[in-house]
């Protein structure tokens, strides 16, 4: 075999192995045998209270999606829990920068901080105010999430992901989409 055929497949394969959605079981589960699921608490990220609530909420609609029965946690015939916490929750931001005419000072409204890790987009100018931009950053959420089984207190699996989007809402979704799918192997519809 060539090395540039052995350096595509390298690549290729490389790329695949980090979009795979990971968890870690414990030995000898199988996540096939899970029927009925509830998903329980997901504790919030500092200041933002609703984040747990929003990745639960999110949780729930992906399990939904793939099929699978969810009922509250005091339900008698729950076998498994799902639960976790909001590790990171930074929403979106916007600024107004005002950057003046020639011979002005910039001016910048509220202070600018760089943010480690963000994108920074510039939109455009500010409608109705000259010699001004527009600049906002990604948000992003992380989550960590074990599912236990309820008769046993035995964790059987955990995972957790980060990611960053243009949204917190959409950054929530991609997370609790990923975490679903490699809590169950199946992909959202």
């Amino acid at each position: 075999m060539n090395i540039t055929k052995s350096l595509v497949i390298l690549v290729v394969v490389s790329f695949f192995s980090c979009v795979t959605p990971r968890g870690t079981f414990y030995k000898g589960f199988d996540p096939q045998k899970i029927t009925i699921i509830s998903v329980g608490e997901f504790k919030p990220y500092g200041n933002y209270i609703s984040s747990g609530e929003l990745v639960k909420n999110l949780m729930i609609e992906h399990l939904l999606k793939r099929g699978y029965i969810v009922k509250e946690e005091n339900s008698a015939d729950v076998e498994y829990v799902l639960t976790g916490s909001v590790t990171r929750f930074l929403p979106e931001k916007k600024y107004l920068v005002y950057t003046g005419t020639e011979k002005q000072q910039v001016m910048i409204g509220g202070p600018l901080t760089e943010i480690s890790g963000s994108y920074v987009y510039n939109i455009g100018s500010a409608f109705g105010i000259p010699d001004s931009q527009v600049v906002a950053t990604n948000s992003t959420v992380g989550v960590s999430a074990r599912l236990v089984e309820k008769k046993t207190g035995n964790v059987v699996w955990t995972s957790s992901f980060v990611y960053e989007a243009l949204t917190v809402e959409t950054a929530a979704d991609v997370v609790a989409n990923y975490l679903i799918t490699s809590l169950t192997g199946k992909k959202g519809k």
